[in-house]
This record gives C-alpha cells, sequence and structure tokens, in this order.
C-alpha cells in the first residue's frame, strides 16, 4: 500500500511527460533541418567581486622549491662519490653522519616526531657544511692515492680545469655547459684560481668540491 502511494506522483509526471507538447518548429524554405526557438533563459551569476587574469607570484613561478630530505642525501652522496660517505665519530665509533644526526637533521623516527622536517634552516645548513669538508676531504684524498690511469672521483686535472669543471657541473648539478662557452662555471673558475693562486691545487679542487655541494643547485630541487 506504501509503495503504490510513493509511486503515484512518478507515475502521474511519466504520463504527464509523455503526453507534453514538444515546442513547435518552423521549417525553412530551403527544407533543411527544422529548427527550434531557443528555450535557455538568460540569469546573471552571483557577483563574487573583482578579479584579475594576472596569476600570484607563487602561481607564475610553480611550485616552490624544496631541499632534499636527509634519506636522498643518504643515498646520493655515496652514488656521486664511489662510496664514500659522511662520517662522523661518536661514543659508538665512526658511523655514517645521515644515521647519527637523522633527527636533528629533521628526519622522522616516528616516535617523537611523525612527519619530516625539511624546511631549509641555518642549523640544516651548518651540519651540510660539515659534510661537504667531509666527503670532499675523502674525496680528494682518494683521489691523490689512486693508481695512474684510475679513475677519480674528482678529476684534478690542473692542464684542463675548465674540462674538469664542466665535468663537475654536469655530475652534482645536472647542468650542461657545452665545450666552448664558460657561462656556468665561471665562479667556480673564480674560486679555483682564487684558491690556486696561494695554495697547492688539491686545496682548490677541495674549496670547489665544498662550493658545489653546499649550492642550491645540489640541495634544491
Amino acid at each position: 500500500m506504501n509503495r503504490r502511494i510513493l509511486m503515484t506522483p512518478l507515475f502521474v509526471f511519466a504520463v504527464a511527460a509523455c503526453d507534453a507538447t514538444p515546442p513547435a518548429g518552423t521549417v525553412p524554405p530551403d527544407g533543411s533541418e527544422t529548427l527550434y526557438p531557443d528555450s535557455w533563459a538568460h540569469a546573471m551569476p552571483e557577483d563574487r567581486g573583482e578579479a584579475t587574469i594576472t596569476p600570484t607570484p607563487a602561481e607564475a613561478e610553480g611550485r616552490f622549491a624544496r631541499r632534499m630530505s636527509v634519506d636522498q642525501l643518504r643515498r646520493s652522496i655515496p652514488v656521486l662519490f664511489d662510496g664514500i660517505t659522511w662520517t662522523v665519530n661518536s661514543r659508538n665509533g665512526a658511523q655514517s653522519g645521515f644515521d647519527a644526526l637523522s633527527r636533528t637533521l629533521g628526519e622522522a623516527d616516528y616516535i617523537q616526531a611523525t612527519s619530516h622536517n625539511e624546511e631549509p634552516s641555518p642549523l640544516f645548513a651548518k651540519f651540510m657544511e660539515d659534510m661537504a669538508a667531509d666527503v670532499c676531504n675523502q674525496a680528494v684524498r682518494a683521489d691523490l692515492e689512486a693508481a695512474p690511469g684510475d679513475p677519480r672521483l674528482i678529476i684534478m686535472d690542473d692542464a684542463d680545469v675548465d674540462g674538469t669543471l664542466r665535468f663537475l657541473r654536469l655530475k652534482l648539478h645536472g647542468l650542461y655547459v657545452p665545450s666552448d662557452s664558460t657561462d656556468g662555471i665561471d665562479d667556480l673558475r673564480a674560486l679555483y684560481d682564487d684558491v690556486a693562486s696561494t695554495q697547492e691545487p688539491p686545496v682548490a679542487w677541495f674549496a670547489v668540491c665544498i662550493a658545489m655541494l653546499t649550492a642550491p643547485e645540489f640541495m634544491a630541487y
């Protein structure tokens, strides 16, 4: 009984729709398809105030740059430096700095913090300078101890400084600098020349390595 009462209005509506007369149309003189009047009713939208088509700075530039996470650095440094990684001395002996200082660097431990802190803070920058100094020192030392003809981590080729800087820019920053251009390595060459004017070449390459590992091109993406 209830079902028939509920369905009755729907049944009446369906019958009324079937009996409805379609809008009258007009046939053009050439006998083409019948034309029907436009039944669209214009309605003004709600006024939502002024707007502009100019994007905001954030929209115009895309997403904001983010610094590399601790885990990204932990996995990337050994790949770039043939197994060399950041090493620190602690009460438990020498261990990876990315592990020993992971909580300080913002990595979640899922006990006190359940989300990673990837803000480019001054504390993070300070530890990244320590990391770069340790990694670059190990890399330059490995280069000096390499046998002639062995592949080097940082090619200390004083006969082709610009070529070496191009190689490092591509390896560490993913930036290709053509052989007929110095755009992109000018600052690094100036740093090398400045240090090499008073120090031995390995010290100059050590300074270049630190500068490249702490640069935004390496730390941000």
